[in-house]
């Protein structure tokens, strides 16, 4: 039940979302600019030193023009409005002006810089020596590879390299460098690389011996034909006896026991046309009288007790004595129904008793004579099994001569299988070394791209590690909670004062959502107004038929809720403070 009062103190002001959010977020972003701040200072190490600047200082840092160009000629600006300026002109700049935008600066010591130089130096020199080693693998990429025979000669080594193209290309590269070629060889250069053209077979000259040839083995020797075994319809097993010689008798005829087909019901007492009819009027024979008089003490207690024909409480009096006037006639039915079906299910009982007895006289006589047609079939079945047990120890004799022919004939077939298997084993032995063979002209035609590769890919520069620029977060003055904290404690106040207030009224709470109480002011004594009501009435303290009380006067609630208000037999007003409050 909602119950609304118009006096009373004023709800606070939520604080503005739009501003706590922005005093937030800049509370955020210095507590992250802070951070920075501490975890990321400048460091000196034994590679060389690292420096982190911000603003200003950054932004000159990291655009050494704009540095340039404000020492030259600032027209008269500081150098805050300058940096902002030149960021302005050039939209897209990497490095525009921000307040918190870092600038981090590596710089190498001079042992740490000259290191660096000779590792660019090296890695340049070994890329120029894999791209004039590309020439060489391209003229062995461009002849075609035959994966089917090696009837076309393969020779070893790069496709005809001969020593002279070889020390050329090498003493170019070392040129360079700055390291002859003679130095070169002393390290195992050149004769590095002709030690693996000389052992794969391989010459300079472009007019090599061909790759050893290798021809797999494609036909396997014949280990002759597998035998088929014994022949089962020569070892064919006798059929047995006759089972119909030994057939079993039909025993009793089940005709000749036929059980009663249905009950004599002559002697059941039939049910009446509508069930229960008789046994209902003895009963409401007996229960109208009571139930007419019933009705007029109850007629007559209604209206003792003030209350008029058609009035709202003699009505629902009424009813209610209707109802329980139609629960008694309907009981009544019931009851008359179970009687006469209860006389009648007992007569049906006896009939189905007798007719039982003689099906039990039948099934005794059908019993003995299936006994005496199961003792001739058992002796027939006797006869019946002796003849089996002698037919199947002859299909045994016959099965153990079939199984020995059949090993006889498996033995050999072992010998053949394991002959075969012989033969296939060797061929996938040539097989294999033809493989092989393919395998290792592969790997010599891939050489030329893995030198290239491995040219590429050496002498990797290690750069000294400096420590990374850090970010983090520190926690900013929780200026969004403290705020809400605040609104929640004004909010708490009112709350406390409201429910202060709310308890003068909390009689009207009481009355209930559909509670009907007489509420006429000239019942009414020591009359003190302590609120107003959502609908403009007001709320009154007040004694009333000796006690003390709340509630609103109805001759208020019926010029803005008249159909609230009811009159008593005595002619007083009462309030409906269910709809009321509604």
């Amino acid at each position: 039940m909602s119950f609304l009062c118009e006096d009373g103190p004023s709800a606070p002001v939520a604080p503005d979302p739009t501003a706590t959010a922005d005093a937030q977020s800049a509370a955020n972003i210095k507590a992250a600019f802070a951070t920075a701040k501490i975890n990321n200072p400048n460091i000196v190490s034994p590679y060389g030193k690292s420096t982190t600047q911000y603003g200003l200082n950054a932004f000159y840092a990291a655009n050494p023009d704009a540095a340039q160009a404000f020492a030259s000629n600032n027209q008269g600006k500081s150098a805050e409005d300058f940096a902002k300026a030149f960021t302005a002109d050039r939209p897209g700049m990497a490095n525009p002006y921000d307040e918190y935008t870092p600038y981090v600066t590596q710089l190498l010591n001079p042992e740490s810089q000259k290191i660096f130089d000779t590792q660019q130096k090296t890695k340049q020199q070994f890329a120029d020596l894999a791209n004039l080693g590309t020439s060489n693998a391209f003229k062995t990429l461009s002849t075609p590879f035959s994966f089917n025979s090696y009837d076309t000669p393969v020779k070893g080594g790069m496709g005809g390299l001969t020593p002279e193209i070889a020390r050329k290309l090498m003493q170019t590269s070392m040129t360079r460098s700055g390291v002859s070629s003679s130095e070169f060889e002393k390290y195992g250069g050149y004769e590095a690389v002709k030690a693996v053209y000389d052992k794969s077979g391989g010459d300079y000259s472009g007019s090599g011996a061909p790759y050893p040839q290798q021809t797999g083995n494609t036909t396997i020797a014949n280990a002759g034909k597998i035998t088929q075994g014994p022949i089962a319809a020569n070892f064919t097993a006798g059929s047995g006896p006759i089972a119909s010689n030994f057939m079993a008798a039909g025993g009793p005829s089940a005709a000749d026991f036929t059980a009663n087909s249905g009950l004599d019901l002559t002697n059941v007492a039939a049910m009446p046309i509508n069930a229960g009819t008789t046994a209902e009027k003895a009963i409401m024979a007996r229960l109208e009288p009571q139930i007419a008089k019933q009705r007029v003490s109850t007629e007559t207690q209604l209206i003792n007790q003030g209350l008029r024909p058609g009035s709202e409480a003699y009505n629902n009096a009424i009813t209610l004595l209707g109802q329980q006037e139609n629960d008694q006639r309907t009981q009544a039915v019931l009851q008359g129904l179970g009687l006469d079906i209860s006389a009648n299910a007992q007569g049906y009982g006896q009939a189905l008793t007798s007719g039982q007895f003689g099906n039990t006289a039948q099934a005794q006589n059908f019993g003995q004579g299936n006994i005496e047609q199961q003792l001739y079939n058992q002796a027939q079945g006797q006869n019946f099994g002796q003849g089996t047990t002698a037919q199947n120890t002859a299909n045994q004799a016959i099965g153990q001569n079939y199984t020995q022919n059949y090993n006889t004939i498996a033995q050999n077939n072992a010998a053949q299988q394991q002959q075969f298997a012989q033969n296939t084993q060797q061929a996938a032995f040539e097989n294999q070394a033809r493989q092989q063979a393919l395998a290792e002209a592969i790997q010599m035609r891939q050489m030329p791209i893995n030198e290239i590769a491995a040219l590429s890919s050496g002498s990797q520069i290690q750069n000294p590690v400096f420590q990374p620029y850090t970010g983090a977060n520190v926690g900013a003055a929780p200026i969004a909670q403290t705020m809400q904290n605040a609104y929640a404690g004004a909010q708490n106040a009112y709350n406390q004062e409201m429910a202060s207030k709310n308890a003068q009224t909390s009689g009207l709470f009481q009355l209930g959502a559909a509670a009907i109480g007489l509420s006429d002011r000239r019942l009414k004594t020591n009359i003190k107004r302590i609120g107003t009501h959502k609908l403009g009435v007001g709320i009154y303290e007040y004694d009333i038929m000796g006690k003390h009380d709340v509630g609103v006067m109805a001759q208020e609630v019926i010029n803005v809720l008249p159909e609230a208000i009811h009159i008593h037999s005595s002619g007083y007003m009462m309030v409906d403070y269910g709809r009321l409050n509604a």
